[in-house]
């Protein structure tokens, strides 16, 4: 995600970290999965002219099966609703094939007890703890995934300390 510089004001709710995501990233095409309308990203693609495609199903996979890939994807109120084989199966299918950058919003008090997604089943998929809400007894975490930033370049990844830097690149076991 374009994160949000430290100097600038923290946004102070949901709404308003989403809308300055989508400021940075400014989709052209954007997916949004939840069981509950979205108003902050119906309002923002109305003004920026995004073409904005909503599943508003329990079970998305079908829907989603016909369905190409979008600059951004959000997922809101629908994993705390899956168990947490479909929500991860939900996250993968949606990283590997239809977005190189998702937003998750989940809240843990929604789900029952044995729903539950500890907060390093989003880190090991390669998700961001972006921020996170209260308000009273509601929390709620915002995630963030982009490819081109998930996994950092290393600098030993290189020609330079290969065993065989002739070999560089030509041959993949």
């Amino acid at each position: 995600m374009n994160h949000i510089d430290a100097t600038a004001p923290v946004a102070d709710s949901p709404q308003r970290h989403l809308a300055a995501i989508l400021d940075g990233q400014h989709p052209a095409t954007l997916l949004t999965l939840s069981l509950n309308p979205m108003p902050v990203v119906d309002q923002w693609c109305r003004e920026h002219g995004t073409q904005l495609t909503r599943l508003e199903a329990p079970d998305p996979f079908d829907e989603l099966a016909r369905l190409g890939r979008f600059d951004l994807v959000i997922v809101a109120d629908q994993l705390e609703y899956m168990t947490r084989d479909n929500g991860t199966e939900l996250l993968g299918l949606l990283r590997n094939l239809h977005t190189n950058a998702m937003v998750v919003l989940y809240q843990p008090q929604r789900a029952p007890d044995t729903l539950r997604w500890p907060r390093n089943d989003f880190l090991g998929m390669g998700l961001r703890r972006e921020a996170d809400f209260e308000d009273g007894e509601r929390s709620m975490t915002l995630y963030s995934y982009e490819l081109d930033t998930y996994n950092f370049r290393r600098a030993w990844n290189n020609p330079q300390y290969w065993a065989n830097p002739e070999n560089w690149g030509r041959y993949w076991w």
